[in-house]
């Protein structure tokens, strides 16, 4: 077991599957002490067995990040078990794909930009007062590529919700790394290109999408949880101890072009 994390308290959210339980695994790997959160309970057990297994502490809590009294209890019970918390990982997201076929577009709208851009903001000041009390602490939104820039015409409609929420989620984090920098609270945020996670399968199941995102990455290829796990390990730890407020693609060059 590594020890870049060795004595921290992680609470992950979204970890049930995805990035954020490839985060979740690796974060106790590296000697975290990890709450696992997560608004579908199938998976959460899955991903705490292998942290347990490796000699890691978890602890599971199922919750829904929209709700105001869900995001404060995911937090207090974090630190009612672990005795703080020195990493929020806000992981849990969606996509239009993700709400029921038979929703008009304003009720998709409502639905993603609750989960993506409401549910990182109520996690963030759910545990924004814990860590300035105890001292300081680091907070990694997950936002896109499309938090950056805009979605192809081929894929895109001009007006998807889930480019506007991570847009959002953006804007939150350098307002709040602007404010809680003398807290010793950093916030910084991960744009990922397209990863292979249930989230994108949609579109990486079918052949010619999965090519056409492909060749929109000048790597050639998609990306994978870890990869993206990997850059919030840096973030989190006290390797990235001088970076706030900083929107790090980890893309394969996707925003470069």
């Amino acid at each position: 077991m590594a020890d870049r994390l060795r004595d921290k308290v992680a609470l992950i959210t979204g970890a049930a599957s995805g990035i954020g339980a490839a985060t979740a695994v690796l974060f106790a790997q590296e000697g975290a002490k990890v709450a696992l959160a997560d608004i579908q309970p199938d998976g959460l057990d899955t991903v705490a067995a292998q942290i347990k297994s490796a000699g890691g502490e978890a602890l599971v809590m199922v919750g829904d990040v929209t709700s105001r009294p869900d995001s404060q209890r995911l937090v207090d019970e974090t630190v009612k078990r672990f005795g703080r918390a020195d990493v929020l990982v806000n992981s849990a997201g969606v996509a239009p794909r993700n709400a029921p076929a038979d929703w008009d577009w304003e009720k998709v709208w409502d639905f993603v930009m609750a989960v993506n851009m409401k549910g990182t903001f109520l996690m963030c000041r759910a545990v924004a007062d814990q860590m300035v009390k105890q001292g300081g602490g680091s907070i990694v939104n997950l936002s896109s590529i499309y938090g950056l820039v805009g979605r192809p015409r081929e894929i895109g409609t001009g007006l998807d919700p889930y480019v506007h929420s991570k847009g959002g989620v953006v804007q939150l984090t350098r307002d709040m790394a602007v404010h809680f920098a003398r807290e010793g609270v950093r916030v910084n945020a991960l744009c990922p290109g397209f990863v292979f996670t249930n989230l994108t399968k949609a579109l990486t199941d079918k052949p010619e999408s999965r090519k056409f995102l492909e060749e929109k990455h000048p790597m050639g290829r998609l990306g994978q949880p870890d990869e993206i796990a990997r850059a919030a390990l840096f973030l989190a730890s006290d390797d990235a101890s001088f970076v706030t407020g900083a929107c790090l693609p980890v893309d394969g060059g996707y925003t470069a072009q």
